[in-house]
């Protein structure tokens, strides 16, 4: 199996989200192997309060992700963002608890998105996966150009 996706597409084959985007990811695009998005997190609803202060100090973030790693089928991103100049990627961490909270609602297995420390995110894209297509092997994924690739096999 090898997949070229946009970031929607690739979101829901993983049960995250519908067929589209959420309303406050305004643009993605690519270059390379980075995938560029601008947000407007006032847009989120119950966001933590110091991001909720935060948005009020620069409404729009540009973030970059690159994957560093893919192991095991969990792809590791690193995240640079900034909002208003200021290195916004920096306050990943606080939104770790939101993020598992959307997780769990969708009933997907606990763990399989973690934010972790130093600005990276982990994505277990083969327990994601498994969850809805049982079976399926992950062996890679990466960007290029503003689409995700994801290579593996089907049972």
């Amino acid at each position: 199996m090898h997949q070229e996706l946009t970031l929607a597409e690739t979101l829901h084959l993983l049960g995250l989200m519908g067929r589209n985007l959420p309303s406050f990811i305004t643009s993605v695009s690519g270059r390379d192997d980075a995938l560029d998005l601008v947000a407007e997190p006032r847009q989120v609803k119950r966001l933590p309060a110091p991001l909720k202060l935060a948005t009020r100090l620069a409404p729009t973030v540009r973030a970059t992700l690159r994957v560093i790693d893919v192991t095991d089928g969990v792809a590791t991103f690193s995240v640079e963002a900034s909002a208003g100049g200021l290195p916004a990627h920096k306050l990943l961490g606080l939104a770790a608890s939101r993020i598992e909270a959307v997780v769990a609602a969708k009933g997907l297995p606990a763990g399989s998105v973690r934010v972790l420390p130093d600005a990276r995110i982990a994505l277990d894209v083969q327990r994601l996966l498994q969850a809805r297509y049982p079976g399926t092997r992950v062996a890679g994924m990466t960007f290029r150009n503003g689409l995700v690739v994801l290579d593996g096999a089907a049972a």
